[in-house]
């Protein structure tokens, strides 16, 4: 959100390893970052980049979330929300406070 959407998250995909190494423990290493919890959520409208590229919010004037009600909203949802199908092949939506969600699949 800090970039409103030009950078795009990371598409997580859990595959079975090839054939011949099937027989062998597999460890996973996961790494979330998260900003601290009293960041509101808006695009860095100083950026130089974002600028360029016409980027100014995702969320209405003085709407935008803190990190914590984000993070307590995208945890609640997770397996509980109805996606709906996008427009642009592979994704799907939801609205979570008032905001566009597109998984990538």
């Amino acid at each position: 959100m800090l970039s409103g959407g030009y950078y795009k998250s990371a598409i997580h995909r859990v595959v079975q390893p090839p054939e011949d190494q099937r027989g062998y423990r597999r460890l996973g290493v996961f790494y979330f970052c998260y900003a601290d919890d009293d960041v509101v959520l808006e695009p860095l409208t100083q950026s130089p980049v974002l600028q360029r590229e016409g980027i100014t919010r995702r969320a209405p004037e003085g709407q935008a979330p803190v990190m914590e009600a984000w993070r307590k909203a995208r945890t609640a949802a997770y397996g509980t929300s109805d996606l709906e199908k996008s427009t642009e092949p592979g994704v799907e939506e939801e609205i979570l406070n008032g905001i566009r969600v597109k998984h990538y699949n």
